[in-house]
This record gives structure tokens, C-alpha cells and sequence, in this order.
């Protein structure tokens, strides 16, 4: 969903909201107040309020960008210890084996690549960083389910 569907909808819901902000803020409420769905939502509550916090000030949205594109050699996984010395990835369970730290680190180098491309291309462009951003998340969510497990990205 992009930026522009996501703040019609909102403006649709709330129409006396004033600004984007407020209606992010509404919004996630509406979502988070529903128990019985908060649990199945919570991968787009947490994208919205990725995108809250970035829509407030352009500064939070150019940290945002930056911490979306790590370095080749960072470790983002989350490693799970409790079965030591068998090391899980905490959120998808699976073992750390040569063959999933290889199958990580190609993943990480491709998907890397192709963020840098998209914020370059639309830099280039102009695009406001909020906007790069919510492209950002849209590729990260395309990533493969094993991928954004491993690599701890929570969001639909």
C-alpha cells in the first residue's frame, strides 16, 4: 500500500484530522484497540509506526532509511542461545547451519544492493525521504518469508 492510498484511507476514516500524523496516530489506535486482530495486524501496526515516527520530522525519516540499509557485514539476525551450542535464529527457530549463515549472507548482499538502487534512483528523483522510506519497507516486505525471519524484519 503506498503513502497516498494509506493517508486517503485515514483521511477517509477521519476526516476531521488535520494532518497525516494525527491520522497515523488514529489509526494505529483502531487497529491496536481490537485484541481479537492486534496479533494478525501487528506486522502493519508496526509499519505504521515505523512510518509515525518518520512522517514527524524529515530527520527521523533520513535515520530510518539509514538504519534499512546495513552494511554488507553486520550481523541482523537474532540469534537464539537457549539450545546452546546449537544456535538458533530466534524468530524463525531454524538452526544456524553453514548452509543458512551462506543462504543470509547472499540474501543480505542482494537485498542490499537493490535498497541502494531504489534510494539512489529516487533521490535522484527528488522523492522526500518519508516517501523513499515507505518504498523502502515495500521491498523489504517482498523479501522471502525464510529471509525477513532470519533477518528480524517484522512488518507486512
Amino acid at each position: 500500500m503506498t503513502l497516498d492510498v494509506l493517508f486517503h484511507l485515514m483521511k477517509t476514516i477521519s476526516p476531521e484530522k488535520n494532518t497525516a500524523g494525527e491520522n497515523i496516530h488514529e489509526l494505529i489506535t483502531l487497529l491496536s484497540s481490537d485484541s481479537d486482530r492486534a496479533e494478525a495486524l501487528s506486522p502493519f501496526i508496526h509499519r505504521l509506526h515505523l512510518l509515525s515516527f518518520a512522517q514527524r520530522n524529515p530527520g527521523n525519516a533520513e535515520a530510518l532509511l539509514s538504519a534499512h540499509v546495513p552494511k554488507d557485514d553486520a550481523a541482523l539476525t537474532l540469534p537464539d542461545f537457549a539450545d546452546w551450542p546449537r544456535v538458533r535464529y530466534a524468530v524463525s527457530g531454524d538452526v544456524q547451519t553453514p548452509e543458512s549463515e551462506e543462504y543470509f549472507s547472499k540474501m543480505t548482499s542482494a537485498a542490499n544492493v537493490i535498497r541502494a538502487a531504489l534510494i539512489d534512483a529516487e533521490r535522484v528523483k527528488g522523492t522526500p525521504a518519508l516517501y523513499i522510506l515507505d518504498k523502502l519497507l515495500d521491498l523489504n516486505s517482498a523479501l522471502p518469508e525464510r529471509y525477513k525471519k532470519m533477518a528480524n524484519i517484522p512488518y507486512a
